[in-house]
């Protein structure tokens, strides 16, 4: 009986062949957060500012975009071109992720798609299926970004006169990690980190301490911040 108590999800016994046909790669809406967009970015020799513009649907940095055929726009005659930094969804893949507030996880397992060259088995675990993946720097990100969209919807949900209103300026894109960062440092006279680990987490504590004034502060400061949070909400964080 202890032993079921103690058993994580990520025990379940789960593998997963890929056969490289890229099927998974069409027809698919790929969400990505700051940090895979960070991680896409420094890939491609760009700031997370010109990656979200020329990448994602309608420069939103929320989806990124597809062609006409509705292949991942990143998918080349020889498969995926930024497969090192690919998003943890691509990573997981054929598995589904599910996290509740409370941070109890949990998985499911996706259909196939059609005509799918790829064999699911029972060989290793989900745990194992991950780290082949590398997918652990990954599965923070998300839940340390989540963690904070859950902590703003509620401040604005308890806020809600001031959705909506910008105050006397326009509000700046937080979601947008070098542009944020560059800000922040600019204002603090502090060098910007270089590592993107540190780059996250120093655009987590941006984040959640704008979210900190936005409880705390005066009405009117609290109207743009409130802006700004719903802007990032609105973007998918």
């Amino acid at each position: 009986m202890n032993q079921l108590r103690n058993c994580s999800p990520r025990d379940e016994q789960f593998g997963y062949e890929c056969g490289r046909c890229s099927k998974c790669c069409h027809g698919k809406l790929i969400q990505v957060n700051p940090y895979e967009i960070g991680r896409l970015a420094r890939c491609l020799g760009q700031t997370t500012t010109e990656f979200r513009a020329a990448w994602t649907d309608g420069g939103a940095g929320n989806y990124l975009r597809r062609g006409t055929d509705g292949a991942c726009v990143f998918l080349g005659p020889d498969g995926c071109t930024v497969y090192a930094d690919r998003p943890l969804v691509c990573r997981i893949y054929p598995l589904g992720r599910h996290v509740a507030a409370d941070g109890t996880e949990r998985w499911s397992h996706l259909a196939p798609y059609p005509e799918s060259a790829g064999v699911y088995t029972r060989e290793g675990t989900i745990a194992d299926f991950l780290a082949s993946h590398e997918a652990e720097l990954f599965l923070r990100a998300a839940d340390q970004y989540t963690h904070w969209v859950r902590r703003a919807a509620e401040a604005l949900c308890a806020d809600s006169a001031s959705l909506g209103t910008e105050g006397d300026g326009v509000p700046t894109n937080l979601a947008d990690m070098d542009s944020t960062i560059v800000a922040h440092c600019a204002a603090m006279g502090r060098a910007e980190p270089s590592n993107l680990e540190a780059r996250k987490d120093l655009h987590l504590e941006i984040l959640h301490q704008r979210l900190d004034e936005v409880r705390g502060g005066s009405y009117g400061r609290k109207q743009t911040e409130s802006a700004e949070l719903s802007e990032v909400l609105g973007n998918g964080g």
